[in-house]
């Protein structure tokens, strides 16, 4: 092996992929070259990754953790009870656009999911607990128009690339502030226009204040 990528490189040095990462780094050859890639870097994350590299140098393409300037951002406070009610409506008036929403947890995404389809939403959920069979099949029926809404958890965010995707909905906003980048990443995509809308509940205050 002469050189190792590790995409999405924050999350593969956090969530508990470290151990098995680091077996891998011990079996490779010393004189490889690496290389880590991520739309969002933390300082714990850099200074853990600075262990196995070599006089590394830092590349950036754009300011830390900026988002791009094609999408508008949108916040509605509204109560925990009534968000699904103002969802709802919202995927309702937009009925001609694919969207993706953003839940916390997996069961959350499920219930949501179904709960859509009651609605008379073609919706269907992708998160850790599918099978890689089972996420293609949910994203190839999103992308083929099947499935109008897709409902995710952040393992989603990262490397989706879903073209003419006008809008990103977050049902619940990210727990980690530098997520909401990811999210937010999959609209706006190769200079076309995006809009993102945030359904923010009371107790949610202090993780838009940290987005912000």
């Amino acid at each position: 092996v002469e050189m190792l990528i590790l995409d999405e490189a924050d999350r593969m040095l956090d969530m508990g992929f470290m151990p098995a990462i680091k077996r891998i780094l011990n079996k490779l050859p010393a004189t490889r070259q690496t290389l880590l890639f991520s739309a969002t870097f933390e300082d714990a994350i850099k200074k853990l990754a600075m262990e196995f590299m070599r006089n590394p140098r830092e590349v950036q393409v754009a300011a830390r953790n900026t988002v791009a300037e094609t999408v508008t951002h949108r916040a509605h406070p509204v109560d925990a009870a009534r968000k699904r009610d103002l969802l709802i409506d919202i995927l309702s008036e937009r009925y001609q656009d694919q969207i993706l929403v953003f839940g916390k947890t997996k069961h959350g995404c499920n219930r949501l999911a179904e709960q859509l389809e009651k609605s008379g939403l073609k919706a269907v959920a992708i998160h850790g607990n599918k099978s890689q069979s089972q996420r293609l099949k949910a994203l190839g029926d999103f992308k083929s128009g099947k499935a109008r809404v897709l409902v995710a958890t952040d393992v989603a965010a990262r490397g989706l690339d879903i073209p003419q995707l006008p809008l990103v909905i977050n049902f619940d906003l990210p727990m980690v502030a530098e997520d909401y980048v990811h999210r937010i990443g999959r609209t706006g995509r190769a200079g076309a226009s995006g809009e993102a809308i945030s359904l923010v509940s009371p107790d949610e205050g202090g993780l838009l204040r940290a987005i912000h």
